[in-house]
């Protein structure tokens, strides 16, 4: 039996179909040096925290509603998606996005 708390569904309404792509990096970079660069990998409820608390504006207690978790939860999970992006930013790493 795997350890650790079971996974609660989380209500994420990403439309992949409109994302431009599924990574994003530096600029003018060769193929092979930004392979070798670190990856960083954006969950989907990262991205849609973002979303909600960054792009649309919304409070944290609405954020949570949306999501179907409490405040605790919401927090770490927006810092995690904010340290995130600073360090894809700060030192030039491919940051990911969620395929599913």
């Amino acid at each position: 039996m795997p350890a650790g708390r079971k996974k609660k569904a989380r209500n994420i309404c990403i439309d992949r179909d409109d994302l431009l792509c599924d990574c994003f990096g530096p600029l003018k970079v060769d193929k092979k040096v930004l392979e070798k660069r670190e990856k960083i990998y954006l969950e989907a409820d990262e991205l849609q925290s973002i979303i909600y608390q960054d792009i649309d504006g919304l409070t944290m207690d609405v954020a949570c509603k949306k999501l179907w978790i409490s405040k605790t939860v919401y927090a770490g999970i927006y810092a995690s998606a904010r340290n995130k992006i600073a360090r894809s930013i700060s030192q030039s790493n491919v940051l990911f996005l969620p395929k599913e």
